[in-house]
């Protein structure tokens, strides 16, 4: 049994034949006087492609690594489908489409037009479950985009699909129509929430070299945006964005924290964009990436992100920013936050070496042996051997003091870290100068040293 779907997109009755044909050949014939005003090598409803026509693409693809994008034109009523070869912009494939009977720019719900923007398909429906005005099948277009709420645009169910009937231009109630065929071949090239479907009110032609400065421009921002975040300042971040910006602020801020905190305390991440697509709108542009992180030589993959883009005296910024799977960003988060929590801050360590030197001087030998891992080693010594060898030392000097600096933290992570350090002994014994390294573990959320070195120097 076949569902109905509420939609935007219903079909107007059957034009009669006259009628039809006058308001065609109308058509045809502005459509091409307007392709050689903007130098559009392909005309209108029902049109070929020719040898002349590929060295032109519409100025709207700027890179896509993977995948196709779907191109619409609402004036000339024609879809057309590109590959990105490495090198070029190939067009794939081009039918002829309908879109809303009326024109312009979608506001609201039942205004009868079709939107114009960046879109993704995020729902597909099989022809089981569609009724016969639908067609063979149909993808649910992601409108209104974040822009499109900032704007108030409203309205729902936009859908790219079939039809069983004759198609005609602008025959819709605000959804794009294609014959059954057609639709068929356009759905090979259709993955789910990862197609950009660029819908505009007339596509502008341009030679595809023009392409490539625009790439090297918003290639060099998201680069920057994603050193920002890297480094973890989250004032830097914000002078990327937009006052009125839509994004998950907070989300975001904590990612940058964590990070920082993470750096600041010797972990090591680095994130690279994954497959950046750059695709332009007449107001906007989206920078489209997989978002990859490796924390401490882990890997983790956040999904992907979506940052639409303008430009305001000649430097671009952040209008909004999406994550399509939040909760992989938020499992990272966790991630950073869970070692974060594992390593010890500089003043911890330096009051851990400071109780461990007290211990010492104090002869309080306990508490000295709280401070080591039940597997020490030392040469030939084990634990209990050490604690043997330092207590009979204790007890054979007196006024023993301790003083240390220069301390350094290397080779840190969240389990292992090594402190470096110059130690001045004194006893009434004896005095040294040298270097102690002290080579620390996590055991239960406790630093222990497992190891230790003693360099010795002439002391002055």
């Amino acid at each position: 049994m076949a569902f109905y779907k509420v939609s935007d997109c219903n079909f107007r009755k059957k034009q009669n034949a006259v009628r039809y044909v006058s308001k065609f050949g109308i058509l045809f014939l502005a459509g091409v006087l307007f392709s050689i005003i903007v130098m559009n090598p392909v005309t209108g409803f029902g049109a070929n492609t020719t040898d002349e026509a590929m060295s032109f693409i519409p100025d709207s693809l700027v890179s896509l690594p993977v995948g196709h994008v779907i191109v619409i034109d609402k004036t000339m009523q024609r879809l057309f489908v590109y590959h990105f070869d490495g090198v070029s912009f190939q067009r794939m494939y081009e039918t002829d489409c309908s879109t809303g009977k009326n024109k312009g720019v979608k506001i609201r719900s039942g205004d009868a037009r079709t939107p114009e923007g960046i879109y993704f398909p995020i729902k597909f429906f099989p022809d089981e479950d569609l009724s016969a005005i639908y067609g063979s099948m149909a993808f649910d277009l992601s409108y209104p985009n974040i822009l499109d709420k900032k704007e108030g645009k409203n309205g729902n169910n936009i859908w790219m699909h079939g039809t069983d009937k004759s198609l005609s231009p602008y025959q819709s109630n605000g959804c794009v129509a294609l014959e059954n065929g057609d639709i068929k071949d356009v759905s090979q090239f259709i993955t789910i929430n990862e197609t950009p479907i660029i819908i505009q009110d007339y596509i502008k032609w341009a030679p595809a070299s023009i392409r490539i400065s625009l790439e090297e421009d918003l290639t060099s921002f998201v680069n920057r945006w994603v050193d920002i975040v890297s480094s973890g300042s989250v004032g830097k971040l914000d002078k990327l964005y937009g006052k009125d910006s839509l994004y998950d602020k907070k989300g975001r801020d904590q990612l940058a924290r964590q990070i920082r905190t993470l750096r600041k305390d010797g972990g090591v991440i680095t994130f690279v964009p994954k497959n950046l697509s750059l695709l332009k709108h007449d107001k906007y542009t989206v920078a489209m990436f997989q978002q990859e992180f490796t924390v401490n030589g882990h890997p983790y993959e956040t999904g992907t992100r979506r940052l639409f883009l303008k430009k305001w005296h000649n430097s671009w910024y952040i209008e909004g920013d999406i994550v399509l799977a939040p909760e992989k960003e938020h499992r990272l988060i966790a991630v950073l936050e869970k070692a974060n929590n594992g390593y010890a801050s500089h003043n911890d360590i330096i009051e851990l070496v400071d109780k461990w030197v007290a211990s010492w001087e104090s002869g309080d030998m306990k508490g000295y042996a709280s401070f080591y891992a039940a597997d020490f080693k030392f040469k030939r010594m084990d634990l209990d051997d050490w604690l043997a060898y330092k207590s009979n030392i204790h007890r054979s000097n007196k006024n023993i003091r301790v003083g240390i600096k220069n301390l350094k933290i290397s080779s840190r992570s969240a389990s292992k870290l090594i402190v470096t350090f110059e130690q001045r002994y004194r006893s009434s014994r004896t005095s040294d100068v040298g270097t102690k390294t002290l080579y620390f573990k996590n055991i239960d959320n406790s630093w222990k040293i497992w190891k230790e070195n003693w360099r010795s120097k002439t002391a002055k």
